[in-house]
């Protein structure tokens, strides 16, 4: 019940960051970039060269610590200079290193936690199957978890491989979004560093959720609703729930956040769209888990 309380606690400090960020400080950081982009495109003629110049709010870059900072704590200021095309590489190595680093540690527990997910989904199908059926599935799951436990050196190159494809496909939603639903105009990579960056939130609770999985040498560790339905029944409900947890709500909310900065609109706009697709992801994945023990896992 401790853990209970501090999560809604938790849940509770993430929605009021959010409230505060979308009432009073993104309105103003869309402000400020639209006058940004409005100087940095204006055309002077000759006969405005003496005049004096319109006062202009520079915002200088932060440095890389700075960014990693201020994507938890000030995430309006921080996406409306993240101009370059190659922004998004620096969230793409920490989660290669982090990533990498942490699955030296979790892998043997998800490989086993998966394995035990598949052989008591095997169970369930066990009287519909011959005894030679069954031993044979039950021998080409032990290959099939035979070596998965152990570290191979190409994790690392793994764990920066996915999160890229995720960047795209998401990126790929807020510019169908941004671009062509809403009449906005922003570039691809532009809307990558955005999505990239709100990513590392999601580190954040992978960060947490393999430490407590290392702690209690178990898979079945939740910071969201997963709490509410902890033990693993096989249901739909059990497999929708552990998707659901605090970083994921706080890096969409974070997302949506970003891209209503670089497309100067209210980001409501893009939590429209990227809470509903989760949904039905997420609705998805907890179908396909029911039928395969639990082995999707992302």
């Amino acid at each position: 019940m401790p853990a209970f309380f501090c999560l809604i606690v938790l849940y509770f400090i993430v929605l009021l960051n959010i409230f505060v960020m979308l009432r009073y400080i993104e309105p103003k950081a869309v402000q400020l970039f639209s006058r940004q982009s409005v100087y940095l495109n204006m055309e002077f003629d000759m006969d405005s060269v003496n005049q004096p110049s319109p006062p202009v709010e520079t915002t200088q870059k932060p440095g890389i610590l700075s960014r990693v900072y201020m994507v938890f704590a000030e995430p309006s200021k921080l996406f409306g200079t993240l101009t370059s095309k190659t922004d998004w590489l620096i969230p793409l190595i920490i989660f290669a290193v982090i990533g990498g680093t942490m699955g030296y540690f979790t892998q043997p527990i998800l490989t086993e936690g998966m394995r035990a997910g598949i052989e008591r989904n095997m169970e369930k199908y066990r009287q519909y199957m011959t005894e030679e059926q069954y031993s044979e599935t039950m021998e080409q799951i032990d290959q099939r978890f035979a070596d998965a436990g152990e570290y191979k050196w190409y994790y690392p190159l793994i764990a920066a491989g996915s999160p890229f494809i995720t960047f795209l496909i998401i990126a790929v939603i807020g510019l169908v979004a941004g671009n062509f639903i809403f009449g906005g105009k922003a570039g691809f990579w532009v809307v990558v560093n955005v999505v990239a960056y709100a990513a590392l939130i999601g580190l954040l609770g992978d960060v947490v959720n393999g430490a407590m999985m290392v702690a209690k040498g178990s898979i079945y560790v939740y910071t969201g609703l997963g709490i509410l339905k902890p033990v693993d029944d096989g249901s739909f409900l059990y497999y929708l729930f552990r998707q659901v947890d605090l970083f994921s709500v706080w890096r969409i909310a974070v997302t949506a956040i970003g891209l209503g900065v670089i497309y100067r609109m209210r980001s409501a706009k893009f939590m429209y769209v990227l809470f509903p697709i989760w949904i039905a992801f997420i609705c998805l994945v907890a179908v396909g888990n029911m039928f395969s023990g639990g082995s999707i896992i992302y």
